[in-house]
């Protein structure tokens, strides 16, 4: 009887010995292995999160249900709808930009829109690759090309934001949308550059000044005539140059 209990227990030591080992030599191949890689001819997810060596965000790829809500000067921002693509990030953490695409369906019509950006440094889009169409009733309206947007020294998006929230506890509405409106005219970005196609169907090059006011275009027009126009401070225009045909 004794002899059977001591078989029993020696083989209960062994097993424990192996088992350890065997649970040692695991947890040192997967200490040591620090770089894998693997291939796959295809891969189907919802969302893929590319990350840096500290885990920090490089780049998401999601559809519109996970997309990243966007995170600038080191703080997310608050959940929100954002369209399916790719959100980039840089070596800090903060998103500088993004390629993104979808279609809206309103109750009178559908817009089919997509855009490629490139943020400034804390802030949102500097220059912007955009395709926009809206479609009602028959009718097609069209706006694409690229846009150069310029910012204040040293704005900051978050900054930005956290005034407008400070604003909206304004109880006065006539204040309220006072304050709110300098804040977006003194903080955000001004237009001063559109090449493309607008949605009156001139194509050409529009220059603003650093207001943002539209100062100077030189375009093929509707008819398909050149022009080339300045604009005074009222927005009043003027050709310059003009070939009727």
């Amino acid at each position: 009887m004794n002899r059977s209990v001591n078989k029993k227990v020696n083989l209960l030591i062994l097993y424990a010995i192996i088992s350890s080992l065997a649970l040692i030599g695991l947890l040192s191949k997967s200490f040591f292995i620090k770089d894998t890689t693997a291939q796959q001819n295809e891969l189907t997810v919802k969302r893929l999160n590319i990350v840096g060596e500290d885990g920090s965000y490089r780049m998401v790829f999601s559809n519109e249900k996970r997309q990243h809500s966007g995170r600038v000067a080191g703080e997310d921002l608050p959940p929100r709808k954002r369209p399916a693509g790719i959100i980039f990030f840089n070596n800090e953490g903060d998103e500088c930009g993004g390629l993104i695409a979808e279609v809206d369906q309103t109750e009178k019509g559908k817009n089919a829109y997509m855009s490629f950006t490139m943020d400034n440094y804390h802030d949102d889009q500097a220059l912007q690759i955009i395709n926009d169409e809206y479609y009602e009733d028959g009718t097609t309206s069209i706006h694409r090309g690229v846009v150069l947007n310029e910012y204040p020294e040293n704005s900051n998006l978050m900054d930005r934001y956290h005034k407008l929230l400070e604003a909206d506890k304004i109880t006065d509405q006539k204040q309220r949308d006072l304050q709110k409106q300098m804040i977006l005219d003194n903080k955000s970005a001004k237009r001063r550059l559109f090449i493309g196609r607008g949605k009156d169907k001139n194509t050409g090059l529009f220059l603003y000044d650093q207001l943002g006011k539209l100062k100077m275009k030189i375009f093929i027009d509707v008819q398909g005539n050149p022009r080339m126009q300045i604009l005074d401070q009222n927005g009043n225009d003027k050709d310059i140059l003009s070939f009727q045909k």
